[in-house]
């Protein structure tokens, strides 16, 4: 049996803000997301493309775990989709990127692949005092859309729900 000898009194406050799809019932051509909540963390969500959004992260005080998810469907089920968070500052891309299969995906029950995309930003490892980073598509099939409606949750090629989720960690 492994014990500690003293007593833990430090705990590291984590701040974490999880967003989700705006609007189920409302289309969408771009990765779209609102917050649940009041932002507890730093981070703040900025210009949306028509395949991206991006994120600023204060990299003075914190280092940030990224989650991220969309939404997206492939009305020939044709393909395959991928995203990944891209680091606009050094151009690259950061993290393990997200998958899923288009082609056999036919309602949630049958999609494939990784369902979120993830990346850890070290505040040590930052150039910059604030980052930018992009939660953004690198492939996806030619029929596809970011749209998420009422007919999406429940009859068309559906790949779940979009969600991000920063996880803030005080240095």
């Amino acid at each position: 049996m492994t014990y500690l000898t003293s007593s833990i009194d430090s705990r590291t406050a984590l701040k974490s803000d999880v967003y989700y799809q705006k609007d189920y019932n409302t289309t969408y051509t771009a990765i779209h997301y609102v917050n649940i909540s009041t932002p507890n963390t730093q981070a703040i969500l900025q210009a949306v493309g028509a395949d991206y959004i991006s994120i600023r992260l204060p990299m003075s005080t914190s280092s940030y775990y990224l989650e991220a998810s969309v939404g997206v469907r492939d009305f020939n089920r044709n393909g395959t989709t991928e995203w990944q968070f891209f680091d606009v500052d050094t151009s690259q891309w950061i993290g393990q990127s997200g998958f899923m299969n288009t082609v056999t995906s036919f309602g949630t029950s049958a999609r494939q692949g990784r369902r979120v995309a993830r990346a850890l930003v070290l505040s040590s490892e930052a150039a910059v005092s604030v980052k930018t980073v992009r939660v953004r598509v690198q492939t996806a099939p030619p029929n596809y859309s970011f749209q998420q409606d009422s007919s999406g949750m429940s009859s068309v090629s559906y790949g779940g729900a979009a969600s991000l989720r920063i996880i803030e960690i005080p240095n």
